[in-house]
């Protein structure tokens, strides 16, 4: 997938009150839901943990607000339409949309930066939306049970894609849960968009604050991290997230149409 959010309930998943919380959820996370389709049984677990694919699935609006130092400091709005995956991202100087086959950029792609805005338009979704996201259609699953990671040990499941699947189908992730509760904890990921080919150098993102908005548990704080040979290193950025709103509702689809001053960043073809 192409590195493809008023009042909120903020608890840290380290402090005195986040381990009551993971305590109080590890009992909820053995009660495995009927999945729409076939899933590996780990990632049953996490849907549950985080309040339910069912629950997931009933929302068709999420927006959110970022404040993140990746490829600089930024403070956005993001909406996406979670039925068609429509996106519409708003910063300083810049709106950035995808309305279902183009990714625009208005005034321009240089208001944006540097960093490509294709490759950008779902990547902080995604990670977001991990674990129900994992549950899309076209997604391989290999179980790698019990595994530590600088002498904490997770439950890890490893996922690839079919190939057409998103822009950058030869992408890994690898998701690892707290063993006892099945919340994600750590996340490894791959890049593949920028140069086509398929690989296993990861970069690794710490779930490190949760909050709880109509049901579903979603991140507050995610860190991303140097990641090589089973060490995570030096950090490279973090985002913070507030004003999360899930809707029923489906936004209007007229706000992702490309405006006629707007700039289309087209898709790397390797």
């Amino acid at each position: 997938i192409g590195l493809l959010f008023k009042a909120f309930v903020l608890f840290n998943s380290s402090s005195n009150k986040g381990q009551e919380d993971e305590k109080n959820n590890s009992s909820t996370a053995e009660v495995i839901e009927k999945p729409s389709k076939d899933l590996p049984e780990l990632l049953e677990r996490a849907l549950v943990a985080h309040g339910g694919i069912d629950t997931w699935n009933q929302y068709s609006t999420l927006e959110y607000r970022l404040s993140s130092t990746l490829g600089g400091n930024k403070i956005e709005t993001q909406l996406i339409n979670l039925r068609n995956r429509k996106v519409r991202i708003s910063g300083e100087g810049y709106v950035l949309g995808m309305d279902g086959n183009n990714v625009w950029v208005s005034p321009n792609k240089e208001a944006f930066g540097s960093m490509s805005a294709r490759f950008y338009h779902n990547l902080i979704f995604y990670f977001f939306s991990i674990p129900f996201v994992l549950a899309d259609d076209g997604i391989n699953y290999e179980d790698l049970g019990t595994v530590t990671v600088m002498d904490t040990e997770y439950r890890a499941l490893k996922v690839s894609y079919n190939e057409g699947v998103g822009d950058a189908d030869d992408d890994f992730y690898i998701a690892h849960f707290n063993p006892e509760t099945f919340r994600l904890e750590l996340l490894l990921y791959t890049v593949t968009y920028y140069s086509g080919e398929k690989h296993e150098n990861y970069n690794a993102l710490k779930y490190t604050q949760w909050q709880e908005v109509n049901g579903v548990y979603v991140p507050a704080t995610f860190e991303g991290y140097k990641y090589e040979d089973g060490i995570i290193g030096d950090l490279r950025y973090k985002t913070d997230f507030d004003q999360v709103t899930l809707k029923e509702e489906a936004p209007e689809d007229s706000i992702f149409e490309l405006p006629s001053e707007a700039e289309i960043d087209t898709l790397i073809v390797h």
